[in-house]
C-alpha cells in the first residue's frame, strides 16, 4: 500500500511540473503577443529624397536654393571630440 500511495505522488509531482511549464510558457508567449501589439507603434520614416531635390527653397532673404542629398559618415565619438577643441573648423564646409 505505501508503494501504490509513493507512486501516485509521483504521478502527481509529474503532471503538476508539466502544468507548470505549460502555464509559464503559455504566459511568456501571450505576454510577448500583447507587447508586441500594445507597444509596437513606432513608424519611423524618413523624408523622400526626391521630393526635396525637386523643390526649390528661398531662405529669408529671397535666395533660391535646392537641396543636394550628400551621403555622410560620421563616426559619434570622433565628431563630439572634435566638436570640444574651440578652434576645430569643419572641412565640408
Amino acid at each position: 500500500m505505501d508503494n501504490n500511495i509513493k507512486n501516485d505522488f509521483e504521478i502527481n509531482d509529474q503532471y503538476t511540473l508539466a502544468i507548470n511549464i505549460i502555464v509559464i510558457i503559455g504566459g511568456l508567449v501571450i505576454g510577448l503577443i500583447f507587447g508586441y501589439l500594445l507597444f509596437n507603434s513606432n513608424i519611423y520614416i524618413g523624408p523622400n529624397s526626391n521630393e526635396i531635390v525637386s523643390n526649390i527653397y528661398t531662405d529669408s532673404k529671397g535666395k533660391k536654393f535646392k537641396w543636394i542629398p550628400k551621403i555622410c559618415i560620421c563616426p559619434i565619438n570622433l565628431s563630439m571630440d572634435k566638436l570640444k577643441n574651440i578652434e576645430y573648423k569643419d572641412s565640408n564646409h
